[in-house]
């Protein structure tokens, strides 16, 4: 029996429309390398809001890569709106980039709301993320039966 396993890329608006982010082996290398990091490090400094900017906008660009926009082409978008963001818009994004990452995510809509909330819900200095619901309740909500 083999496990099926959620979905490692997300799609979320950004700058002038929506984009594919994906971090890949090869992506995560070149974060790793350009923070200065392993990515439970990164990961953890973006979740507690001990990030760096270039933490942040690099979680993005190579999200892009990976997401199949070529390089020059994934920095001129950034480039493009990197001055026009407030650093919490980039943090939403880098949040959700990450989570899907090493979580894995069914849609863009689970992917903001898990990241938005353990943003807002880790700030008693815990390492571990916050619970999550059982997949019936999030079924039931989801399709109007209630609990």
């Amino acid at each position: 029996m083999s496990k099926t396993y959620k979905p490692c890329e997300v799609t979320l608006e950004f700058g002038d429309g929506e984009y594919l982010f994906k971090l890949t082996l090869k992506t995560i290398a070149e974060l790793q390398e350009k923070c200065g990091a392993g990515l439970g490090t990164i990961y953890k400094r973006v979740l507690f809001g001990d990030y760096y900017a270039a933490d942040l906008v690099e979680v993005v660009r190579l999200g892009l890569v990976g997401g199949g926009q070529t390089g020059p082409v994934a920095r001129k978008i950034i480039e493009r709106y990197c001055d026009e963001w407030p650093l919490e818009e980039w943090h939403k994004h880098a949040s959700a980039i990450l989570r899907v990452c090493v979580h894995g995510y069914d849609d863009k809509e689970d992917a903001q709301k898990k990241s938005e909330q353990e943003t807002t819900t880790m700030t008693d200095g815990s390492i571990s993320p916050p619970p999550t619901e059982p997949d019936s309740t999030r079924e039931s909500t989801a399709n109007g039966s209630g609990k």
